[in-house]
This record gives structure tokens, C-alpha cells and sequence, in this order.
């Protein structure tokens, strides 16, 4: 697979462009941002042929596929144009800033014939996957209850323009929690049912609280004013399990087996564990998830199977954002099909 990279702002500089340089069945082909400064960055790092429009990049029969990692205000006329050129597409979450244009993406898809992805990266990080694991073979019981917070504390200083706005991808819902709502659909295998959330605006700050359709319980907390944090707690029938991502552990929460109280039993690493704690030895925020999405992506496009989010998931994300953001007058919402 020949891959064009379509914005190389911070994620692509750090994460995107050096998994391309790499990955096995794929060869970066060229790149495209209109901003020089992180053109030239790109260059460096890679040593691929650049452009300052997308449509350049697009126009080059050498490429089979493109990452798009621009901001997100941009994301739906990027996969639009993509799939328009015939080239399947790897698009950062959200899928869109709005129903309209998730629609759009969805649609173009499948009048090209391209296959579309969405970066829910999490999804393939070994540990998460653990977890999901340990949930589906019941370690826990049913699951009753889920607490969650993601946090990225981002001054005014250091957040981009398009962060800082609603309209062009900004707010906590649309940034942060589009990932956990995706998760929570991914380790529940559940659809969300209603969502209530509140709203405050300091700088963004906002906290959410869903139903799932099976009736769990969902509390979450999204802001970038606050200390960092990035976790989901699963409360079930027999204990608790918590997977974070900046621990390289799951806690896994039982009761005593004498007297009364909860002890921390031991959860063995799967393999693909192990190897991610071998590389963080060497670099401590390693984050393996990145890569092992990308390369997903770009083995579906070789015949193997579709293990990473798809548009639908894009779009199932972008619904419950859309639902909490409806929601902040309104107690509870339930949430409806924005594309059908």
C-alpha cells in the first residue's frame, strides 16, 4: 500500500508519520499541509515529497491510500475528496463536526467503493484489549456501572486555534470524549441510550453521564482544565476492573476471600503486553496502540480482517457527542440515528 499523509501537524509528526516510515505492506509516499513550517518538519523526519494542497496529493496516481490527520474541522471534506480520487482513507476521530457531514463521509465511501477507517486507536492498545477480554469471560460479572475520566490540561497559550472553538472541532465532547464513547460501545459491546450532560465554559469543561442500552450505568468526566487523566472503571457484580492509560497495569478489584474488604488480585500480561513493556523500559510514554491501529488498517487492505473502527463507529461516536451537547438543557436525551 502507497500512503499519502494529509496534515503533519503534532499527532502525524509524532505518531503517524514514524509508524509509516516502517510499516510492514506499506510505503510512505508523500505528505500535504499547508503550513510551511510543518511541511519542512515533515520533510526532515521522512525525506517524502511534500505538498502544500491536498488536492495535489490526491491528483498523484502513486498513492493507494491517505491518512488524514488534519484538524477536524477539516476531516469531512478530506474523506470526501479522498474517496472522490478513488483512494481509501484512515481519518482521525471525530468523523465529522456534525451529522451533516458524517453523512457525507459515509456516503462517499460507498458510492467510490473505498474502505474508510476511523483512528480509534485505543481499541488496539494490548492492554485495553485485555481488558475488553477479561469483561467478555465474565472476571467481573455484569457489568453494572462505569466511572471514566480524560483530562488534557491545555492552557490558552498552548491550544491550537481550531481547539478553541466548537465550530471548527474544539470542546472537550467532540476532542476527548468521542474516544471513551467509543470504548464504552467497543468494551461493552452495548449502544448508548440516553445522555445527559453539563456544560460549563472557563476554557471547556464539561461532565457527561449516559445509559447504555443493556441498562449499565455510565459517569464521565471530560476537561481541559484539569490534572491529566485517562481511565474507564468498570464496576461489576463481583468486582471492579480499571484500565488506565498511563499505567501499564490493569487493577483489578476483588473482595477478600476472608474478612471484609477488596484486594488487588494479580492479572498475568498477554504477550502483546509484555512487548509493550519491554519498549517502555527504553521510552516510558510509548504507546503502542498507534501503530498497531494503523498497521490494522492497512492489513484489512490487504485481505485480512476489519479489527479497527469503521465509519459506522465513527458515526455511532459522533451521535452520543451530539446527544450530550443537545442534552445540557434538556434531561435526559435518547439518542437517535443522525444518519438515518
Amino acid at each position: 500500500m502507497r500512503i499519502g499523509v494529509l496534515g503533519c501537524g503534532v499527532i502525524a509528526y509524532w505518531a503517524h508519520l514514524r509508524v509509516l516510515r516502517r510499516m510492514p505492506g506499506a510505503t510512505l509516499a508523500a505528505a500535504a499541509d499547508p503550513d510551511p513550517a510543518a511541511r519542512a518538519s515533515a520533510r526532515r523526519l521522512t525525506g517524502v515529497p511534500m505538498h502544500e494542497r491536498a488536492e495535489d496529493l490526491l491528483r498523484r496516481s502513486d498513492i493507494d491510500v491517505v491518512v488524514i490527520c488534519a484538524p477536524t474541522q477539516c476531516h469531512a471534506d478530506l474523506a470526501v475528496a479522498a474517496a472522490g480520487a478513488g483512494k481509501h482513507f484512515y481519518l482521525e476521530k471525530p468523523i465529522a463536526t456534525d451529522a451533516a457531514g458524517a453523512k457525507r463521509v459515509v456516503d462517499a465511501a460507498a458510492a467510490a467503493g473505498v474502505i474508510g477507517a476511523i483512528g480509534f486507536n485505543r481499541r488496539l492498545h494490548p492492554l485495553y484489549q485485555q481488558a475488553r477480554d477479561l469483561l467478555a469471560a465474565g472476571r467481573i460479572g455484569q457489568v453494572r456501572g462505569v466511572q471514566t475520566a480524560l483530562c488534557e490540561p491545555l492552557s490558552g497559550e498552548t491550544m491550537p486555534e481550531w481547539r478553541r472553538q466548537r465550530a471548527s472541532g474544539g470542546g472537550v465532547l467532540l476532542d476527548l470524549a468521542s474516544h471513551h464513547l467509543d470504548l464504552l460501545r467497543w468494551f461493552l459491546q452495548d449502544e448508548v441510550e440516553t445522555v445527559a450532560a453539563s456544560l460549563g465554559s472557563q476554557i471547556t469543561e464539561q461532565d457527561t453521564a449516559l445509559t447504555m442500552r443493556s441498562g449499565v450505568e455510565v459517569q464521565s468526566f471530560f476537561s481541559f482544565r484539569s490534572g491529566l487523566a485517562d481511565y474507564l472503571e468498570f464496576i461489576g457484580e463481583r468486582g471492579t476492573l480499571r484500565v488506565d492509560r498511563h499505567a501499564p497495569v490493569l487493577t483489578l478489584g476483588l473482595p477478600r476471600r476472608f474478612g471484609y474488604g477488596v484486594r488487588h488480585a494479580w492479572v498475568a500480561p498477554t504477550a502483546p503486553v509484555m512487548s509493550w513493556w519491554l519498549r517502555r523500559a527504553v521510552r516510558p510514554s510509548y504507546d503502542p496502540s498507534y501503530r498497531r491501529s494503523l498497521q490494522a488498517f492497512v492489513d484489512q487492505l490487504l485481505g485480512g480482517p476489519a479489527t479497527g473502527a469503521s465509519l459506522v463507529d465513527g458515526v455511532r461516536s459522533l451521535e452520543a457527542v451530539l446527544s450530550a451537547e443537545a442534552s445540557a438543557g434538556q434531561y435526559p436525551v435518547p439518542l437517535s440515528c443522525a444518519l438515518c
